[in-house]
């Protein structure tokens, strides 16, 4: 009987000791596991901040490649407006200048205006300017001085080489050169030497005389 007395009391004492150990080792654990619940959380909150900023560069790298393409749709619709415009602009002036280009054809004059000095029966040269621009139905006198510019160039240059003008309905303008010979001076009666010269001549048409003679 002493013997399982004592055989109990010594499971008792062990079993109180085993207990012992695990309530300090629960406790130790217990110590220990807040340290690392906050290690973890840190942890958890490194990665947390790291994925935040992570998403804010790109959202922000999205949202700077979003205002640059509005940016460049922006530029290129105002340049097409801009153009547009330009084309808008540029449209009434062409028809404009169709307008002027074609105006309402001038009736030309076939009778010829009688000039200002009767003494004489001779035009001025604004009257003949203006009977030229009566004749070719120009709308201006500048256009008829323009022209008659334009004609007496090429006459006298086409004269200077030497070349013959046939003018229709009119005659021949010509150059006819005079050789040296002697003469005599109708004053005096004294012979004299006569140089070579050059001199313009006009012959007149058939048709020019009969229409005016």
């Amino acid at each position: 009987m002493a013997r399982k007395k004592a055989a109990a009391k010594k499971r008792k004492t062990t079993a109180r000791k085993s207990t012992a150990r695990k309530t300090t080792r629960k406790k130790a654990t217990a110590k220990k596991s807040p340290r690392k619940a906050t290690a973890k959380k840190k942890t958890a909150k490194k990665k947390a901040t790291r994925k935040t900023t992570a998403k804010k560069a790109t959202s922000r790298k999205k949202t700077s490649a979003r205002k640059a393409t509005s940016k460049k749709k922006t530029a290129s619709k105002k340049k097409a407006a801009a153009k547009k415009k330009v084309v808008a602009k540029k449209a009434p002036a062409k028809k404009a200048v169709a307008k002027k280009a074609a105006p309402a054809p001038v009736k030309k004059l076939r009778k010829a205006i009688s000039p200002k000095n009767t003494a004489t029966l001779s035009y001025t040269q604004s009257e003949f300017l203006e009977n030229l621009r009566g004749f070719c139905g120009l709308e201006k006198r500048s256009d008829a001085k323009e022209l008659w510019a334009d004609i007496s160039l090429f006459i006298t240059d086409s004269l200077a080489r030497g070349y013959r003008i046939p003018l229709a309905g009119l005659g021949k303008m010509y150059v006819r050169k005079s050789k040296a010979r002697m003469g005599r001076n109708p004053a005096t009666g004294e012979i004299i030497h006569i140089a070579a010269k050059k001199r313009v001549r006009f012959t007149a048409a058939k048709a020019l005389k009969d229409s005016v003679l």
